[in-house]
């Protein structure tokens, strides 16, 4: 069913979009040429976003794309040197805005500080002259296990600045988690802190993982934010009496520069490889030209520095020059609507959030933001996971009075930003997007890999390689053919979403293509079924999972967490729902009541986990779970 649009953008906002300037500077009449010229060419596109955004080379490239080696193997800006440092902090040391203000942060007790660019950048030099003092050399790998404080950002520069690569890991790992993506990327040293905060626990984050790294061979130092002392421990107050004069390592474009494992929770973690020229030149695309990022801008989020949304938030400020907000702990402690307050007090401009968030938010009383002045929003990025209608029209009516785009966005770790996202010179619609995104070559289509009719569910793959795609995974080439190039075959690569597109050419999700649901032949994807439990107003979250059924492949069950004002629910409501709404094709087979769903920290709600525990079998590494304890009452209910 075709949906109706919901916003349409005003003239004013498409004439002063950083889009039709982009427009302009490829001499292109509009999106569309924008779209179908990338699409035969997307070195043409990848040069022009290099040449807008004034990507800085320390020597220029000979060849902006070379597929000598197929798909797969292609290479970016060859011959070519840079560094991400140059361009996120070195560029703008001849402007006056380097003595401005670049990064506000937050403490869970609201102690707030900030640094700007001049001092920002000492103090990247001082961490990197220590690391080359202590034996650090180009190519190495130090990790980060660290909340959100100025001086997780302050470390993820310095390893990029000598040469080194940056891996972050999320803070909310146990010790083995933490051990086991050490020893696949050999890690030669991590950053971390002696504790942290997170609603009002004291997190020891050092104690967590101190004996076992310490254990590891390949580890020389443990760089700490704090004053505990122990073998190969280097306290940060070391760098203060230090040189704040250092040169940016000169690298060649398709370099490694970050190592981001991907969040699932079943099989050896995957490493993906971001490269110098490859975050940089993304996020100038999606986020600055698509998302309308500008120098002016003040950028949020709070998502955590070891998933790639991180990388992203660091990179998407700084090459900007502008300012970003940053905050310990989550959206809603010490106080229910923080999230919001933060916008408020920071006069946030652009901020980065997910459907997770906003279900959570909208459950609240509506007085207590009553009082708040969010009339500093311009632009709401999403992305994470589908939208279902009731939290995208909250935020888009509630929260954004119907005047600030919900930028939607669909890519992941694997592509270092979006394949899917929004076009400000077009309609929007509920949770859909509405524009592919030029030089990713996306496309819809079935197992066999031919395109799909309209309307019609299928694979989300890309047909060419992008600047931004992981430089296969890390030490694993072969996994890396295997789980993206060789799904389909055909040359494609495989993201694993299942998709939609409308005859208006608004694209969607409907979850995780291993999550979809086959019912006697009939496929549906579970965010359909969740938005129908949402839509009632009495859940606050809801996974629908399919497990095997000799008879009709799959039978469906709805994991279902309450309102807390929702009182002795029957399962027989929430299945007539569905069958109005969806048929009795896909009536759901049982209905289990939960105080919680396993989730990531990034609020992904990890199905695969709920699946396998109502299978009984075993869930995998849940070291990368939020709520870890909530597995234990899902399996209560395996059949």
């Amino acid at each position: 069913m075709t949906k109706k649009v919901i916003w349409n953008p005003p003239a004013e906002l498409i004439e002063n979009s950083k889009l039709t300037k982009f427009i302009k500077h490829c001499s292109v009449k509009n999106y569309d040429e924008l779209e179908i010229k990338s699409q035969s060419d997307p070195g043409w596109l990848w040069e022009n976003v290099i040449k807008f955004a004034d990507i800085k080379f320390f020597k220029n490239y000979k060849k902006i794309i070379d597929e000598a080696n197929g798909a797969p193997w292609t290479k970016w800006c060859v011959g070519g040197t840079t560094n991400i440092v140059l361009n996120c902090i070195d560029r703008h040391k001849d402007k006056d805005f380097f003595k401005n203000q670049f990064i506000y942060s937050e403490k869970e007790n609201g102690e707030s500080s900030s640094i700007t660019y001049e001092e920002f950048d000492k103090q990247i030099s001082k961490v990197g002259n220590v690391l080359k003092t202590n034996g650090f050399k180009k190519g190495d790998v130090i990790a980060l296990y660290m909340p959100q404080i100025i001086e997780t950002y302050i470390s993820y520069f310095a390893i990029l600045k000598i040469g080194c690569v940056v891996l972050p890991l999320f803070s909310g790992y146990g010790a083995s988690a933490v051990v086991e993506r050490l020893k696949i990327a050999k890690a030669k040293g991590i950053f971390t802190v002696s504790h942290t905060f997170r609603k009002g626990k004291e997190i020891k984050m050092l104690d967590t993982i101190k004996k076992e790294v310490t254990e590891i061979q390949n580890i020389k130092n443990i760089f700490l934010v704090g004053n505990d002392k122990g073998k190969k421990i280097f306290n940060w107050d070391n760098f203060k009496n230090v040189s704040d004069k250092l040169k940016t390592e000169e690298m060649e474009s398709e370099d490694p520069a970050i190592i981001h494992f991907t969040s699932g929770t079943t099989g050896k973690p995957k490493g993906c490889v971001y490269s110098h020229i490859g975050l940089v030149t993304k996020m100038a695309f999606d986020e600055g030209v698509l998302a309308d990022f500008k120098q002016k801008d003040i950028h949020m989020c709070m998502a955590d520095m070891g998933w790639m949304v991180g990388s992203k938030s660091a990179t998407i400020a700084s090459s900007h020059g502008a300012k970003m907000v940053i905050a310990e702990g989550v959206p809603d402690f010490p106080d229910e609507v923080r999230f919001w307050k933060l916008i408020e007090k920071y006069k946030v401009s652009w901020v980065e959030l997910s459907p997770a968030l906003i279900r959570s938010q909208m459950i609240k009383d509506k007085k207590k933001f009553e009082d708040l002045d969010l009339s500093s929003l311009r632009i709401v990025c999403t992305g994470g996971e589908p939208w279902t209608d009731k939290p995208w029209k909250w935020l888009f009516e509630f929260i954004g009075k119907s005047k600030v785009p919900i930028m939607n966005s669909a890519g992941g770790t694997e592509v270092s930003g979006s394949i899917l996202h929004c076009c400000l010179h077009r309609p929007f619609k509920v949770g859909s997007f509405n524009a592919p995104i030029p030089g990713m070559s996306a496309d819809i289509v079935d197992s066999k890999g031919e395109k799909v009719s309209i309307d019609q569910m299928g694979e989300l793959v890309m047909r060419k390689s992008s600047i931004g795609l992981t430089k296969s995974l890390w030490n694993d080439d072969e996994r890396y053919i295997q789980n993206y190039w060789n799904v389909i075959k055909k040359n494609l690569w495989v993201h694993g979403d299942l998709a939609s597109k409308d005859k208006d050419g608004h694209w969607y999700l409907h979850g995780r293509s291993d999550d979809t649901i086959k019912v006697s032949g009939k496929r549906i994807g579970p965010s359909e079924l969740e938005s129908v439990i949402i839509k009632s107003g009495k859940a606050k979250e809801v996974a629908a999972v399919g497990i095997p059924d000799e008879d009709k492949g799959s039978k469906i069950i709805l994991s279902i967490v309450p309102l807390e004002s929702e009182k002795n629910l029957n399962e027989n409501l929430f299945i007539d729902l569905i069958i109005k709404d969806l048929g009795k094709s896909f009536k759901p087979d049982k209905v289990i009541f939960v105080k919680d769903l396993p989730k990531t920290r990034n609020m992904k709600i990890m199905r695969r986990v709920i699946k396998s525990c109502l299978t009984n079998k075993d869930p995998g590494d849940v070291s990368t779970l939020l709520n870890p304890e909530s597995v234990e009452e899902i399996k209560q209910y395996a059949f």
